[in-house]
């Protein structure tokens, strides 16, 4: 009974939960991405908007935004990578990159998605808050993928530390791993972290208690 539970959670949150997950919040991450990116410099940002190649930068990225509404998802993510090339390192490209990773998730080719998100993690140039998003993002659908658990356990742990600011994220991240590992104790643990803090989203903290409650019975 209780292998049979642990099976079906980590199944929920291994496969389908993922892309339930993506399409219920994925847009919130990308909106957050959006907002820190251009409020680490909006003044500069919007000046420079005033620019052709800045507008020629928008207007491909609404077009990129338009294709993916159509359901055309090989035409957009081409749109998006083409965009993100472009645009380099300013703000718009690094949003495209979002984007893109938020299209092979949806498609359900997470070690595709891993992939994008780990670029964005090792990229130098990519402020450390977005490093740090993308690569808890990685280690998620790495895990879907059929990663190696421990190594992957190993990765997530300082991303789910205190007072990192993807930890909500990072420790639902960190139970999926542990519990696939069988390490419950570990799961546990992360679990009722979110569970327990009130500043966790409510959301996270309802899914947490749902799942350890699972894990009891």
């Amino acid at each position: 009974m209780v292998a049979d539970i642990f099976n079906e959670i980590d199944e929920e949150l291994r496969r389908d939960k993922a892309q339930i997950w993506w399409k219920q919040y994925g847009k919130y991450v990308l909106a957050v991405c959006v907002v820190l990116v251009l409020g680490a410099g909006a003044y500069t940002w919007y000046q420079d908007q005033q620019k052709s190649e800045m507008r020629a930068l928008a207007d491909q990225y609404s077009a990129a935004q338009q294709t993916a509404r159509t359901g055309n998802d090989a035409d957009a993510l081409k749109a998006f990578e083409d965009l993100a090339a472009k645009a380099g390192e300013k703000g718009i490209g690094l949003v495209a990159r979002f984007q893109a990773a938020g299209l092979h998730i949806e498609a359900g080719d997470h070690a595709a998605a891993a992939t994008a998100f780990e670029a964005i993690a090792n990229d130098s140039a990519v402020e450390k808050l977005y490093r740090d998003l993308a690569d808890v993002m990685a280690i998620m659908h790495s895990g879907i993928a059929g990663g190696e658990s421990n190594d992957l356990l190993a990765r997530i742990e300082p991303l789910a530390a205190d007072g990192e600011p993807w930890r909500y994220t990072a420790r639902m991240v960190g139970a999926s791993l542990a519990l696939t590992s069988g390490d419950t104790a570990l799961a546990q643990d992360y679990l009722t972290k979110v569970a327990d803090d009130d500043g966790a989203p409510t959301s996270a903290r309802g899914q947490a208690a749902e799942i350890l409650q699972a894990i009891k019975s």
